[in-house]
Order: C-alpha cells, then sequence, then structure tokens
C-alpha cells in the first residue's frame, strides 16, 4: 500500500473561502448561509480562521451539482 504524503492528504478542516471557491459561491455568501442555518456546518476558530468540515461543505457542493435545471 503506497504511502500517502502530505500533500495528497486533504486537511478535514478547511477555510471559509477555500470551501466557497470549491462551491462555486462569494466567501460572504457562505458565511451567510452558516449565520442564518440554511447551511448545517461545524466551524473552529484556527489561527483566526474559521474553518468548515469537509464533510459538511461536500455535502452542499452535492446538492449543488445534482440539482434540476429548470428550463
Amino acid at each position: 500500500m503506497p504511502h500517502a504524503t502530505s500533500s495528497s492528504v486533504q486537511p478535514e478542516w478547511i477555510k471559509v473561502t477555500s470551501a466557497a471557491a470549491t462551491i462555486g459561491i462569494h466567501p460572504r455568501t457562505l458565511r451567510a448561509m452558516i449565520s442564518d442555518g440554511r447551511l448545517k456546518v461545524r466551524t473552529i476558530q484556527f489561527d483566526q480562521a474559521t474553518r468548515i468540515h469537509r464533510g459538511d461543505w461536500e455535502t452542499e457542493l452535492a446538492k449543488r451539482t445534482s440539482a434540476p435545471v429548470s428550463a
């Protein structure tokens, strides 16, 4: 089994800005979704930056990519 290098391991907690970029929204939009309860996430404060658990934003990304497009 190959050894995982630090560059191949994705962190469990990522910055709001990184999560927003992956989802395709502005970081302020993501923060608003968190504060008004539209997006349920576990957050931590680390190095003066809010981090979101990877599973939480991946769930939101999956919702956005699997949503039907209305014509």
